[in-house]
């Protein structure tokens, strides 16, 4: 039987499960990541999303482990900038490896976006201008882009950057 206590019935449960733990800071900063790609993509204001890559940032070299204070329910204590919003996020996370305003917002991008993150030069700027220009959405379409000169004159992508677009392609595709 599960108590209840100050930590909250969801909490508890969160941290009776054996996969609770299983999401590294790293995974979670990476999910950070994902999700601030998929809200600039979706026009949702940039000065709200800002404050998640500071986030991941933050997160990726913490000692003490996130999931681990979700558990004992410290987020808001332990890390600098975290309100009842993001520790929902956060929370929710962890605990099943979503979260809610992802789920809402992806409804509008497609989730195969973020393929794109680790693309070195590619941030969430560039990522919606080739989504909305273009229709980029995936490392497939965006060598299908490529292949068929559509990223020609596309403002701010120019003949390096294609280079560089290419060479990640042929190492991760």
């Amino acid at each position: 039987m599960k108590s209840k206590n100050a930590l909250g019935e969801g909490l508890i449960e969160a941290a009776d499960r054996s996969d609770t733990f299983a999401l590294t800071n790293d995974e979670i900063a990476k999910k950070l990541m994902e999700l601030h790609t998929i809200l600039i993509v979706a026009d949702y204001p940039e000065d709200h999303a800002a404050r998640y890559p500071r986030l991941a940032y933050t997160i990726s070299r913490m000692e003490a482990s996130v999931a681990e204070l979700v558990a004992q329910g410290r987020l808001k204590e332990e890390i600098p900038g975290v309100g009842d919003i993001v520790a929902t996020i956060i929370t929710e996370y962890v605990e099943s490896g979503t979260c809610s305003k992802l789920q809402e917002y992806a409804s509008d991008v497609p989730q195969t976006i973020v393929e794109l993150i680790p693309i070195p030069g590619l941030g969430p700027k560039t990522i919606k201008l080739l989504y909305q220009a273009v229709g980029v959405d995936s490392l497939l379409s965006l060598r299908t882009a490529i292949d068929a000169g559509k990223l020609k004159g596309v403002k701010g992508i120019g003949k390096k950057t294609i280079e560089n677009f290419e060479k990640y392609l042929d190492a991760n595709l």
